[in-house]
């Protein structure tokens, strides 16, 4: 394990400190000169729209070596999750999601990414449950790690 800031070794013990408390991989020389980013973190986590289930994954793909930022900001709108190296975001969507009004806007809300070309992934809750989570976060890497020009040959060979 490595730091994604110095590229140092660290050990297992600091890398789950850090992904804990910063929601980074971090070492503990670049942990003691990032506190304003655990403090950052620190509120994002007790922000109340931000989810346990949007952080579990969120901590899964930084432990897979994503660049995973939770309630990423686009510019237009918040995102639960965003790997902007990949051109991705993640929606955990929750049952209201599901009536008209809401579906209508999540549809206007992928627009606009698709627009400025990343592609958002929409996970149901009920996905994130913890008998099903791992399985989940395993196809949702699946999904991350194809290039955009595979995920659009898959969605037209399916439609």
């Amino acid at each position: 394990m490595v730091c994604s800031v110095c590229k140092n070794k660290m050990t297992h013990k600091e890398f789950n400190f850090s992904i804990k408390n910063y929601g980074k991989i971090l070492c503990r020389e670049c942990q003691e000169k990032n506190s304003k980013l655990k403090s950052n973190f620190t509120k994002l986590k007790q922000n109340k729209k931000v989810t346990e289930k949007a952080i579990k994954l969120h901590n899964a793909l930084i432990k897979k070596g994503f660049d995973a930022e939770l309630e990423y900001f686009d510019g237009h709108k918040h995102v639960d999750i965003a790997i902007p190296s990949k051109r991705i975001y993640i929606e955990i969507d929750g049952p209201q999601h599901n009536n008209k009004k809401q579906a209508l806007i999540d549809l206007k809300r992928k627009y606009y990414s698709f627009k400025n070309n990343f592609i958002t992934l929409h996970i149901p809750n009920i996905l994130m449950e913890k008998e099903t989570i791992y399985f989940s976060i395993e196809y949702i890497i699946k999904m991350i790690e194809a290039s955009p020009e595979q995920l659009k040959m898959e969605i037209e060979k399916n439609d």
